[in-house]
């Protein structure tokens, strides 16, 4: 609320955003610095490849060969050449710092699929989703989490997986701290009501990973941190830029008035 000439109360209208389900990351970029938020809304994604850089361009190569190994019944149906092939049609060395950087993660990524596809030949788990969209009502909003496959385990349990290719991936207790996947959790146990849910983080760089199940005194706090953080969202009427470190790999960089 401000003052006007007259004296008068004027009330300064929220910035009105489109009408989507918040992400994890969302929440995260708002946390971070509100102009990157804001501008990250709106960003065109041909503009943000260049600031994505060498490894997100690694994962998402891989990650389109894991996804269309499951899509296809999984390594023990799927050989090997065909998911190579699905990555080097994913793959775009022109992101990467300078021509050594794009041979080593490339050289990288191949390693790390053969070494996924030798590792997991057992019949289980198998996929029965994939690349699946998830969405969920938190407080007064709505959020979406996307798992990169969901895998029927041999103990019956559904379990949403994400791939990473990271250096450092997320500890255990990371995991346990981490919204992003407890809004998984959520968003799994809304879409798979009567199942028994877990989440899983698995590290393509170390080929193990981190299968976690939240409590209701884990879970809770990370979403009342995510509404509430969305509440203040739908009410800003500024999204103030904060510089940083951060700013190098910026996706909306380009756009951000604090580093014209």
């Amino acid at each position: 609320m401000t003052q006007g000439r007259d004296d008068a109360p004027q009330f300064i209208e929220p910035i009105e955003l489109p009408d989507r389900p918040f992400t994890a990351r969302n929440i995260a970029d708002w946390r971070q610095c509100p102009r990157k938020f804001l501008l990250s809304w709106f960003v065109p994604r041909e503009e943000t490849r260049r600031f994505l850089g060498g490894p997100a361009t690694l994962h998402q190569a891989l990650r389109d060969a894991l996804v269309d190994c499951y899509r296809q019944g999984g390594p023990r149906e799927v050989p090997l050449d065909r998911v190579e092939a699905i990555f080097e049609d994913g793959w775009d060395g022109s992101a990467c710092a300078d021509s050594l950087e794009e041979e080593r993660l490339h050289a990288q990524g191949l390693k790390m699929l053969r070494d996924y596809h030798a590792s997991h030949q057992r019949p289980w788990p198998r996929a029965i989703e994939v690349d699946l969209r998830m969405e969920v009502t938190l407080g007064d909003h709505r959020f979406v989490a996307v798992a990169d496959a969901v895998m029927r385990e041999e103990d019956g349990g559904v379990n949403a997986m994400r791939w990473l290719s990271s250096r450092r991936p997320p500890s255990v207790n990371e995991i346990f701290e981490s919204p992003s996947w407890a809004l998984l959790f959520a968003c799994a146990r809304e879409h798979f009501p009567d199942e028994d849910v877990s989440v899983t983080m698995y590290s393509l760089r170390r080929g193990s990973g981190h299968r976690v199940r939240f409590r209701e005194d884990e879970f809770e706090p990370l979403v009342s941190w995510l509404t509430r953080a969305a509440d203040r969202i739908r009410v800003a009427t500024e999204f103030p830029p904060e510089t940083g470190t951060h700013c190098r790999w910026c996706r909306a960089r380009s756009r951000c008035p604090a580093l014209r």
